[in-house]
């Protein structure tokens, strides 16, 4: 009877994470067709696609269990290949101003790795001292309305908003975490959970014309989040929440399309 509940928990879950990733897709589409809707004939309209690797900056790891709180401290985050993709436009009125929707994911896995621990878990008791951390499978992905700024250089009558074209962009995205424990001590592995959350985003880059409608680009991106996920510990099955901040810079380079 437990295995069967603790199915059905897990089938429940899965439903609802679905009907979340349907809903969101449902939302950016919308979104899409507003932005694409109507459009005037001289706003310049763009998509990128874009790919290279992301670091994310070492952290705490908090664990709230039935036996208390307990961290690892200092924890490393794997280097991972991210990629993602936006679309949107300059406005005709003020052609530096632009809006996008962008979609970006990354991995930034825990592996095995000793750190110090400090307070009490369910496996091990209450510690201050060295301890493995297990390995950690992460998949994170940001979709946000970003506001961009650019800046037209060396304007020609091929390129009316410029050959060369530093930009800006922020966002606020929304953060889909899920966190899956692979090999671990302290939690019940392959037993993932998802995390929602509001991040903060700033990018800086320079795009470069290369053919009439044809841009490439490199940029810069940082992006923050602080997530926690309701796991399971491997000793009763208990809620056992994950809390950390995941701090990830960012060197992208991508092709842009515009018309």
């Amino acid at each position: 009877m437990k295995t069967l509940a603790v199915a059905v928990t897990k089938g429940a879950r899965e439903k609802a994470d679905v009907k979340a990733t349907t809903l969101l897709a449902a939302t950016v589409i919308g979104i899409g067709c507003i932005l694409l809707g109507e459009r005037p004939a001289s706003a310049e309209w763009f998509a990128d696609i874009y790919a290279g690797p992301t670091f994310t900056a070492h952290h705490d790891v908090t664990i709230d269990g039935a036996v208390g709180r307990g961290r690892y401290l200092d924890v490393g985050f794997d280097k991972a290949l991210s990629f993602g993709g936006r679309f949107g436009h300059y406005f005709e009125a003020v052609p530096f101003v632009g809006v996008a929707v962008d979609y970006f994911q990354f991995y930034p896995n825990i592996g095995p790795q000793s750190v110090q621990l400090r307070g009490c878990f369910v496996v091990g008791g209450c510690v201050n001292g060295q301890g493995g951390t297990g390995s950690f499978d992460i998949t994170e992905r940001t979709i946000s309305v970003d506001l961009m700024l650019r800046l037209p250089l060396i304007k020609t009558a091929d390129a009316p908003q410029g050959l060369v074209q530093p930009y800006i962009a922020v966002g606020l995205p929304l953060v889909i975490t899920n966190v899956d424990p692979r090999n671990t001590r302290l939690f019940r592995n392959h037993n993932d959970a998802t995390d929602f959350s509001f991040g903060a985003k700033a990018v800086g880059g320079l795009a470069v014309q290369v053919y009439k409608n044809l841009a490439l680009f490199a940029e810069y991106r940082f992006n923050h989040v602080s997530t926690d996920v309701d796991l399971q510990d491997s000793v009763s099955a208990a809620k056992a929440t994950l809390r950390t901040d995941l701090n990830s810079h960012s060197a992208l380079v991508g092709i842009s399309a515009r018309w």
